[in-house]
């Protein structure tokens, strides 16, 4: 019953001793072949840079090096050409300018003096006995010059004074003749005020001292270009044709043309031996004004002749 409860087991096989590799992973996946090993060792032998060609790249790097050393030492050299250059033309400058100094110095030392001006009146020592004489002499003479130059400048300030005097009477008296003029023509200020009248400063000295000055200035403004001529003129001519249009401008509105003033004086004496032409009348008896002085330099111009 032992044997029929309990049978005999069955002996298990042998293991072989051989094992066999087996191609995967313990993952599962197949694993690299040998080959395939082999070609990424050797793709990567290629790609690692070779003996060969890192020397040469290290010899690129140092000409490089080389180059750039050699360009700053070429750039360094030509700043200290040019600093060089610098300082020999301020020096050349500076050596001109001393000369230039100098030789202003002695053309200055050499220019004559102007001559200091000596009044002939005043007194010298030598004029003199003793020196005594000389000194009260030359206080006289100091005291006259001082008197002198005291009445030059008070005559100076006189005539500026009366200048003054007489310019602000013009003013004021030609203001005068404006406001009466502006009664009888309302349209005076219109006219006149206009930018394209140029007057000279003879026209101006003509008008403000005419009785008739505003009429001068309405006739300005109506002629316009017979304004711009005479402004052009010179000042003598200027003011002779502002004194002729004075004249007809005052027998036009009225008023006495002004007179040239004729001198009461006798008129000079007639050289002896002198003979007037026949075609001339003798004018030593005729008074003293344009005529006479017509008629006495032609019987100049006669007796130079002969």
């Amino acid at each position: 019953m032992s044997d029929i409860l309990a049978p005999e087991s069955e002996a298990a096989p042998a293991q072989d001793s051989f094992v066999v590799e087996s191609n995967t992973t313990p993952d599962g996946g197949a694993a690299e072949s040998d080959a395939s090993f082999d070609a990424s060792a050797s793709s990567r032998r290629d790609e690692e840079p070779s003996a060969d060609a890192a020397s040469e790249a290290a010899s690129t790097l140092n000409q490089k090096k080389r180059s750039l050393e050699g360009r700053k030492a070429t750039y360094q050299q030509q700043i200290n050409d040019l600093a060089r250059q610098r300082g020999e033309m301020q020096r050349a400058y500076e050596a001109e300018r001393r000369e230039f100094e100098s030789l202003r110095a002695q053309a200055e030392q050499a220019r004559p003096v102007a001559p200091v001006e000596v009044d002939p009146r005043a007194p010298t020592e030598d004029q003199f006995e003793t020196y005594g004489q000389f000194v009260q002499a030359a206080a006289r003479y100091a005291g006259q010059q001082a008197v002198y130059e005291a009445q030059q400048q008070h005559q100076q300030q006189q005539e500026q004074h009366d200048r003054q005097r007489w310019h602000d009477h013009r003013e004021a008296t030609h203001t005068d003749r404006l406001e009466s003029f502006r009664t009888s023509n309302p349209g005076f200020d219109v006219a006149v005020n206009r930018e394209d009248i140029n007057l000279s400063t003879p026209m101006v000295d003509v008008i403000k001292a005419s009785d008739v000055g505003p009429a001068l200035m309405l006739h300005m403004a109506h002629h316009p270009d017979d304004a711009q001529r005479m402004s052009v003129l010179h000042p003598v001519l200027a003011y002779g044709e502002m004194k002729a249009l004075e004249a007809r401008l005052s027998v036009a509105h009225g008023s006495t043309a002004p007179s040239t003033q004729v001198s009461k004086a006798r008129p000079p004496i007639r050289p002896v031996g002198s003979t007037p032409s026949g075609s001339v009348d003798d004018p030593s008896e005729m008074a003293f004004g344009a005529e006479y002085v017509s008629r006495m330099n032609k019987l100049d111009r006669d007796r130079r002749r002969r």
